[in-house]
């Protein structure tokens, strides 16, 4: 649901400048419901790239999880596998 509602506010705030304007004044609070938003099982995940975009220019992505990259799978003893 807070996925959803993000992802409306992007698509309702007026393009990519509205919308980094009104992450941007929401400030740092707004930093914890995007990272869930962007840990979510939404389905679609071109709109939450997108939010993860914006998100990073318009909050900074430094202390926030706003682009990750994927965790790779553990071995059979818990241990990332080495390459």
């Amino acid at each position: 649901m807070l996925a959803e509602s993000l992802l409306q506010l992007v698509e309702l705030a007026g393009g990519r400048d509205g919308a980094e304007e009104a992450l941007r004044a929401q400030g740092i609070e707004a930093r914890d419901a995007i990272a869930a938003a962007l840990d979510s099982t939404h389905p679609d995940r071109p709109g939450l790239d997108e939010l993860r975009w914006l998100a990073a220019r318009a909050l900074g992505a430094p202390g926030i999880r706003l682009a990750q990259k994927p965790r790779r799978p553990a071995g059979k003893n818990g241990h990332k596998r080495r390459r």
